[in-house]
């Protein structure tokens, strides 16, 4: 009853039975490819294309290859094999494959065709031709090109001498996303002026990256004989992309010879410079370093100046978190360092580390802080961080905000940029809700920033993981803020699935927003104290006030025209908001006739820019004439003629000689000195009214 078969074969198939006249290719699977949604990637990311691939037939299928036929332009090949494959798929069963590819950065927004070339064999070897089929993906791009321009300039000297060595430094910065590659800075200067030392005007860099700043600095001389002024020093900026050089112009005041003899005033600014810190993620419980330098740009020696740093229970000073420095000398700067080490308890993400500097200006406490921020990066070995991951809470960070214009102008809109990334590596979150809250503003009016014909709030439907989303809102400062960095809080409330239950989660970041006062100096028409005779001074009168929310520094009047004006200067310095002044000097009229001028305010702002006003006058002035006797033939004076010319009766022509000429001069100079009083009186009862008001 036993039933043998020999030469049995262990292939099988579910299609025919075998005989003499079987055709091998008729048995033929039927694969379809699919995919649950179109794949999206951001331009400068990773796209992760899943694919199921079906055998819908009766029959094995063998040997699959899939390879995609990618679109010219969209992606950056780094992969020697484009192709994915497939040992088997049985019959009425699927497979899963999954292609990523590096989107490039300029790769442009839109939904593009990517064709799939299909090869396999059935399971006695067959192959079949290839076929084709087509899938969709969506490439969004929210990368910005490069842009450079100037976030700040200074000059080591605030008012620069004759024949001076100083240095000029430029933070340029890179606005856009992308990195700037190639990039060319070249310093002009005007050479009637200036000397560039070291005959060094252009500066490279091979790349600067997207929001990266970079200082470059140039050693200048003033040359001899310059006239006391504002004089502009410009920088070209390009790079391989930029279609024309970026400018950017900043503005030193120089000295000349008459005002260097004006006595200078005790004045001790610290300031910090240089700042460096990490520029790759540091990880958990290893030591880093940041560092910076701290200069006295006053006229006074600083003494008795303390640095500390405050860095939170997370990142653990391993030096000493105070310095004590006897002595700053005007101009000296002094580096100083502090290191630091995460607790391994630290997250993925970044912190702050606040520097303070605390000094004495005369009778006044000064207190300077900088931040400084440091990325902490916390892994753990893959298996752990794999259960770790699943069993998390995903944590939502901004990992990239900006403002439109960079530094905020108080009672003006500005537009706020923000990305928020989800962190984790496996888990989604679903239907979060952001929070912008922002503690600090006044009682008039309320919050210092609001938004404009909108909420406060985002809403993000779903955030995959590693993804960002990106949103903007414009907002509106108050007229009063105060010129500073306020503190923006941003609150995250959102759901994500844990062990196929969905749970709820809440988490908190910060970050700045930097705000700025306008200046506002108002001034009146300026006053000539006629009459006005050429070689001798007349007076200019002129009042001013500061009208603005927040102090003017270095504020300068002085007189420019066709006149003698050594002594039109009048140098103000800090003019506190609300103040009020009054500008009066003489200048001497050179020729006589219409002679037009102008009175210039020059001043700084909290930002430290540079403003010029400029208040036209004009001056009639009459030539000097002798002074004549009126009473005497052609108008001599009897006492210039010989006593033998004269006639008689001359001698009673006016009753008797009275000297005219000595009268004459002494009248004037009466009435010089009556003027002269009067001024110094307004003068004197202006002064003491703005002490009142003082008190």
């Amino acid at each position: 009853d036993n039933i043998f078969i020999r030469n049995a074969n262990s292939e099988s198939s579910s299609g025919g039975g075998g005989g003499g006249g079987f055709d091998k290719e008729t048995i033929r699977p039927n694969l379809v490819i699919g995919s649950k949604a179109i794949p999206e990637g951001n331009a400068g990311s990773k796209i992760s294309i899943p694919l199921t691939i079906t055998n819908m037939s009766n029959y094995e299928a063998r040997n699959i290859k899939i390879t995609p036929q990618l679109p010219d332009g969209i992606f950056v090949i780094d992969q020697m094999m484009l192709d994915k494959t497939v040992g088997s798929i049985p019959a009425k069963k699927a497979d899963n494959i999954v292609f990523q590819f590096d989107i490039s950065r300029d790769a442009k927004a839109g939904t593009y065709k990517v064709p799939l070339t299909i090869d396999y064999t059935n399971v006695y070897g067959v192959v079949f031709p290839t076929e084709t089929v087509e899938i969709y993906i969506r490439i969004s791009n929210t990368n910005h090109p490069p842009e450079l321009v100037v976030r700040e300039a200074r000059s080591s000297l605030r008012e620069i001498p004759e024949e001076q060595d100083f240095t000029v430094t430029f933070e340029v910065w890179n606005m856009g996303t992308i990195e700037a590659k190639n990039v060319t800075i070249e310093l002009t200067a005007d050479s009637e002026h200036f000397y560039i030392l070291d005959s060094l005007t252009k500066q490279y860099l091979h790349e600067l990256k997207g929001l990266q700043s970079k200082e470059i600095s140039y050693s200048l001389k003033t040359k001899k004989g310059m006239q006391s002024g504002t004089y502009g020093i410009t920088l070209l900026m390009t790079h391989d992309s930029a279609e024309k050089p970026a400018t950017y112009t900043m503005y030193v005041n120089v000295l000349g010879t008459e005002e260097e003899e004006e006595e200078e005033k005790d004045d001790i600014d610290i300031i910090t410079e240089n700042i460096i810190t990490p520029q790759e993620a540091v990880l958990a419980e290893h030591p880093f370093t940041t560092s910076f330098t701290i200069k006295n740009t006053g006229t006074t020696s600083a003494k008795g100046v303390k640095v500390s740093v405050e860095s939170g229970n997370t990142i653990l000073p391993r030096s000493l978190n105070m310095l004590n420095i006897p002595e700053i000398k005007p101009g000296e700067a002094i580096p100083v360092a502090f290191s630091f080490m995460a607790t391994k308890e630290s997250e993925s993400r970044s912190y702050s580390i606040k520097a303070v500097i605390e000094y004495r200006n005369n009778d006044e406490s000064v207190r300077k802080e900088q931040y400084m921020g440091v990325l902490i990066e916390n892994p753990e070995e893959e298996e752990e961080e794999e259960d770790k991951t699943l069993n998390t809470v995903p944590k939502i960070i901004i990992s990239e905000y900006s403002t439109e214009p960079v530094m905020v102008n108080a009672g003006e809109n500005f537009t706020l940029r923000m990305k928020f990334l989800n962190t984790n590596k496996i888990k989604a979150v679903q239907n979060m809700k952001i929070t912008l809250v922002i503690n600090e503003g006044s009682e008039e009016t309320g919050s210092v920033f609001s938004p404009v014909q909108s909420s406060n709030t985002f809403y993000i439907d779903h955030l995959d993981p590693g993804k960002a989303s990106e949103k903007e809102m414009v907002m509106y400062t108050i007229p009063d803020a105060k010129a500073k960095t306020y503190v923006v809080k941003a609150i995250f409330e959102y759901e994500y699935e844990d062990n196929d239950q969905l749970k709820t989660n809440n988490m908190e970041d910060l970050f700045g927003i930097p705000v700025v006062q306008p200046a506002k100096l108002e001034t009146t028409e300026v006053i000539v104290l006629e009459p006005a005779i050429v070689g001798e001074p007349v007076y200019l009168t002129s009042e001013f006030y500061n009208m603005g929310k927040v102090s003017l520094t270095n504020l300068m009047i002085k007189a420019e025209g066709d006149f003698d004006t050594k002594e039109s200067n009048y140098f103000v310095g800090n003019f506190e908001m609300g103040s009020s002044d009054y500008y009066e000097a003489p200048i001497t009229p050179l020729r006589p006739g219409e002679t037009k001028g102008i009175l210039v305010f020059t001043f700084e702002d909290s930002a430290g820019q540079a403003h010029r006003i400029e208040k036209e006058f004009t001056v009639n002035a009459m030539e000097a004439s002798p002074v004549m006797n009126p009473g005497f033939p052609g108008g001599m004076d009897p006492g210039m003629m010989d006593p033998g010319m004269m006639d008689p009766g001359m001698e009673g022509m006016n009753g008797s000689r009275i000297p005219i000429v000595p009268i004459s001069i002494g009248a004037g100079v009466v009435v010089l000195i009556v003027v002269f009083i009067i001024v110094r009186k307004k003068r004197k009862k202006r002064k003491e009214m703005m002490l009142d008001e003082d008190i």
